[in-house]
């Protein structure tokens, strides 16, 4: 019940009077100042003042007082986006190990890691190639300078031992490994040279020669 039903109540109890005969002072129905003093019904200015007149009384205000708005909250600034450094755990390499590869980079004649490469795997390859065909040597001289491949050179190979002529291979000799243009001749003859046209290569039985894989790719330091 409102402040102002209780008010209509109270005053009519006082006055000694029913709501029916209230009503009828009113010119309203009993129907609506039962609603009113019930608080069911939210009557306007005018009605209000009508009913307290009746009724030998007055209100300071009339109409239900409305709660005060909340202060509104003051919105905090928004926080500047925070770099977090977070540290790979065990769960993370697990997850990692399926989309990263790491591979040595051998030295060409001992076979040992002098660093390493990693390489995203991407549709299940590696620069379209399956991921366990791939290895990584570091060129130990400047023999195929005229390729682009010097000392020091990083070179992406595809193991095969197919033989594609005058594509760029590493493979063994006599023992010693080494990477030279390769092209096959008559009579299962193996021509490696250091440059096109070479002058000074060398003829091998194909028997001798021992692939190890193509050089497909290059990385060098400018």
């Amino acid at each position: 019940m409102n402040r102002l039903a209780m008010k209509i109540k109270e005053s009519r109890t006082a006055a000694g009077l029913t709501e029916k005969q209230l009503a009828k002072k009113c010119g309203l129905s009993v129907g609506y100042i039962l609603q009113v003093e019930s608080g069911k019904k939210i009557v306007n200015e005018s009605i209000a003042e009508k009913i307290l007149k009746a009724l030998g009384t007055k209100e300071e205000f009339v109409t239900e007082e409305k709660p005060a708005p909340e202060p509104k909250q003051k919105k905090e600034a928004p926080r500047a986006q925070e770099t977090v450094i977070a540290q790979p755990n065990e769960t993370w390499a697990d997850a990692l190990a399926g989309v990263i590869k790491k591979y040595p980079i051998q030295d060409i004649q001992s076979g040992k890691a002098e660093g390493y490469k990693e390489l995203p795997i991407i549709s299940k390859k590696i620069e379209g190639h399956h991921p366990d065909k791939i290895i990584f040597v570091k060129s130990p001289n400047d023999d195929m300078e005229s390729f682009r491949i010097q000392k020091g050179d990083v070179l992406m190979v595809f193991v095969t031992k197919d033989i594609q002529n005058n594509g760029i291979y590493l493979f063994e000799v006599s023992g010693k490994k080494m990477i030279r243009q390769l092209r096959k001749d008559a009579n299962k003859q193996i021509r490696l040279s250091k440059r096109s046209n070479d002058p000074s290569a060398v003829t091998v039985d194909v028997n001798r020669v021992k692939v190890i894989g193509r050089v497909i790719k290059n990385e060098f330091s400018i």
